[in-house]
């Protein structure tokens, strides 16, 4: 493979993990019950997107300029996306979820508790329920939980 391609998918790779790894903080932070900001992973990914499109721009690819058969767009902004895209689906080596895999088993061991049987019969009602139902029932539950929240 030649060094422009080379650069361009380890710079492409390097911007798909921060993106991951910014979506899984903010997922962690949902999952906490917490309000999702800009955290240390937003501007990682910021700053390995604004170098991937920085190298687009400057290898200036020619109109037919493919990687594994995509033919990579002339606008840099297109490309950094369809490269984002290529790295994910060529490169299944799942370093984010490595990384995040013993947070993700602490969190599920500290918060999957066996369901009460109160809870449970709650369980087979909502499964009772066509899934419109259910979801107007779900939408209204995280409605008061956040209305519960905001009261001091």
């Amino acid at each position: 493979m030649d060094p422009v391609r080379a650069i361009l998918l380890a710079l492409a790779r390097r911007a798909e993990e921060a993106r991951l790894s910014w979506y899984a903080e903010r997922a962690a932070l949902r999952a906490r019950g917490e309000t999702p900001t800009h955290g240390n992973a937003w501007p990682y990914s910021v700053q390995a997107d604004l170098c991937l499109i920085t190298a687009i721009t400057a290898a200036d690819l020619p109109a037919n300029f493919r990687l594994y058969d995509t033919s990579l767009s002339r606008d840099p902004l297109a490309a950094a996306a369809q490269l984002r895209e290529v790295t994910s689906a060529y490169d299944h080596s799942g370093p984010i979820e490595a990384e995040h895999e013993a947070a993700r088993l602490a969190y599920k061991q500290a918060f999957a508790e066996p369901l009460t049987p109160q809870e449970q019969h709650y369980v087979d009602l909502l499964a009772t329920l066509p899934a419109a139902r259910r979801d107007k029932i779900i939408e209204a539950a995280e409605e008061r939980i956040r209305h519960v929240r905001l009261e001091p």
